[in-house]
């Protein structure tokens, strides 16, 4: 089962909340980062993220979005379909490994209309702008050297979420399918566990487990950072949209 989860959007830094909600955590014995993005707008500069954005001139920036509970909105361009022209991209600029132990990242969001772009959600290595893996048809192309997450992928023969990873530009034992889609404007909780030797990784979806990785998952002693990443599909008519609602990353002290 998931070792913690966040509820109602309740601020992880709430000691009695946390020994309430969460008794078998230990708060001094995890380093936790919780963003829910309740501000009216947010400054690169202030913040703990780095947003990145392709060339073409929808795709831009992430940004507020003036919505119940606070979202970041990720707008991908409607152009060639390449991430260099079309991405856009959250990037938490914490380093985080896998050899830490507990490693764990979970994210609620919404994709506005799931047949006009591609995402992917998990840490990579790197925080300028790329798509750290995609799939076409069944397919998966990791462009990152190191990365564990979601992906999904108009491309894809079935448009499902799929598991993918990657060690040291090895791919991980199992990418694929999940068998779970994501459906236009309807939210849903995604959520990574990574073993301390970088050799598994279980996936939930809405608090299910939904599959799981074996072998060359991540390298364990690489720094990798959290991302929210959405690319257009290059036939869209206008800009596509993701919005993230929280962003909660763990590791052990």
């Amino acid at each position: 089962m998931p070792i913690q989860r966040v509820l109602d959007g309740q601020v992880l830094c709430d000691p009695e909340y946390m020994l309430e909600q969460f008794n078998f955590i230990v708060p001094n014995q995890t380093c936790q980062f919780f963003y829910d993005f309740h501000e009216a707008a947010i400054v690169e500069a202030d913040s703990p993220f780095i947003f990145n954005s392709g060339s073409d001139d929808l795709a831009i920036d992430p940004a507020i979005n003036a919505q119940k509970g606070g979202v970041l909105r990720v707008t991908a361009g409607d152009g060639d379909g390449t991430a260099a022209v079309d991405g856009s991209q959250v990037v938490l600029a914490l380093p985080f490994k896998a050899e830490y132990g507990g490693l764990v990242a979970e994210c609620r969001l919404k994709i506005t209309d799931v047949s006009e772009c591609s995402v992917f959600v998990g840490f990579t290595d790197v925080t300028s702008l790329e798509e750290p893996a995609s799939v076409s048809g069944t397919t998966v192309t990791t462009n990152a050297s190191d990365a564990v997450g979601f992906v999904y992928d108009t491309a894809m023969t079935t448009d499902e979420w799929w598991a993918v990873g990657v060690a040291g530009d090895t791919d991980a034992t199992g990418n694929g399918t999940l068998s779970v889609a994501p459906a236009d404007a309807t939210y849903q909780t995604l959520r990574v566990e990574v073993g301390s030797d970088g050799e598994s990784a279980s996936f939930y979806v809405d608090d299910v487990l939904v599959g799981s990785l074996t072998a060359n998952v991540v390298t364990p002693s690489t720094a990798v950072y959290f991302t929210v990443f959405a690319n257009g599909n290059g036939s869209n008519a206008a800009a596509a949209t993701v919005d993230v609602d929280y962003i909660w990353v763990q590791h052990s002290r």
